[in-house]
């Protein structure tokens, strides 16, 4: 009977090394991921300790090419925000996959994250589109915008080995209309589409929400087109749980910042705003803590504005420079781009395009930052960082 009871453990704990359905895998260690955006496109990856800080690994080559700075919507002069979007590098619901968009040859990257806080990367697959700027991971099919062409959204299947599989290509408001950021909305229905910084003029910004329907195989069928308050929403983040139809979106254009309900049709539908950022200059990164009270939104002036959220919806500036960083160089700014906020609420990763950095916050209780550490990237242009998404 002994030699009966050793197989069976030999044989469970073989399960549980090959993470079977009654031993699934741990889930990764805590991680911050961002890209360097260079020629030769680099994951820039850090370990996350408990009190928030930090620790670099090395960086891991994506196997696609970035712009080093190259910004198209500013006349593809080397500038800050060279990608011109939110959500550059995504990482899977489970924390198990990070997709990273390499804009300089048209290409996305797949990676493995090991349960250790490693990267495997999968493959590199080509979008059909020019520029990929912005993603979104749902269900196994990965959507991306472009930002330039005729049909700038597309959806590809993801396969076991990472390479991508196009499922269809999509207009958006009208061609070569620079969406700046592509979304899932919270019940899985829709991908949410907004920006549009080209979108009636090159000088002019749209103000409109696109919502495609996603089908059960992933495609996508025609979008509800909603007309937004604020001017040129460049960035949008749904709130959690009881309040996931809450939608807020930073307005580029406008220096504002808006809430919208978002219907079980696709519609969206002004809640509060527009409310002045006064003070800032491009208003279009946004966070928001995972129990909804706080949203953070950052700009090219390098500031980041607080705000509450109540439970209806309504969004209150609370103060319009939180925190800042001062530019390193004279007569520039530091830049606050991509952030992003752990999944306890209590930390705030925040970009420094301009100054090639990511500086650590900790949340407080009233939601006010209190700076704690920052990191160096060492990009090769100093100001292509782009990206930021964690476990």
């Amino acid at each position: 009977m002994s030699k009966h009871y050793a197989v069976a453990a030999a044989v469970a704990v073989l399960l549980a090394a090959c993470g079977g359905d009654n031993h699934p895998a741990p889930p990764p260690v805590a991680q911050l991921f961002a890209q360097t955006n260079d020629t030769d496109n680099l994951v820039v990856h850090f370990l996350r300790n408990a009190d928030g800080s930090l620790v670099p690994q090395a960086p891991v080559g994506t196997g696609g090419k970035g712009t080093n700075g190259v910004n198209y919507f500013m006349g593809n002069a080397v500038a800050p925000d060279a990608l011109t979007s939110n959500h550059s590098v995504v990482v899977s619901d489970d924390g198990r996959q990070l997709f990273v968009a390499n804009a300089g040859d048209n290409t996305v990257s797949v990676f493995a994250i090991t349960p250790a806080g490693g990267l495997m990367l999968q493959a590199v697959s080509p979008t059909g589109g020019v520029q990929p700027t912005s993603l979104a991971f749902n269900a196994g099919v990965l959507y991306v915008t472009h930002q330039r062409g005729a049909n700038e959204l597309g959806a590809y299947r993801v396969g076991t080995d990472g390479k991508l599989t196009p499922l269809g290509q999509y207009p958006v408001l009208q061609p070569d209309a620079l969406p700046t950021e592509v979304s899932i909305s919270p019940d899985h229905q829709y991908v949410v589409v907004n920006g549009f910084l080209r979108a009636l003029t090159p000088t002019t910004p749209g103000n409109t929400l696109l919502a495609y329907p996603i089908n059960a195989d992933g495609t996508l069928a025609k979008p509800v087109a909603s007309t937004t308050a604020g001017i040129g929403p460049f960035g949008g983040v749904f709130a959690h749980g009881a309040q996931s139809g809450t939608y807020v979106t930073a307005d580029a254009a406008g220096t504002t910042a808006t809430t919208y309900s978002f219907s079980a049709g696709g519609a969206f539908s002004l809640l509060s705003g527009p409310v002045k950022v006064a003070g800032q200059m491009a208003p279009c990164w946004i966070a928001i803590t995972p129990d909804n009270r706080f949203v953070y939104v950052s700009n090219g002036s390098g500031t980041i504005a607080q705000f509450a959220l109540d439970t209806t919806g309504k969004l209150t500036l609370v103060n319009a420079s939180a925190a800042s960083e001062p530019a390193i160089k004279a007569g520039t700014s530091s830049f606050a781009a991509d952030a992003w906020i752990s999944p306890d609420g209590k930390y705030l990763y925040q970009d420094y395009a301009g100054n090639d950095k990511i500086v650590v916050y900790a949340i407080g209780p009233d939601g006010t930052l209190t700076r704690t550490g920052e990191q160096p990237v060492g990009t090769k242009s100093g100001i292509s960082l782009q990206g930021a998404a964690g476990i």
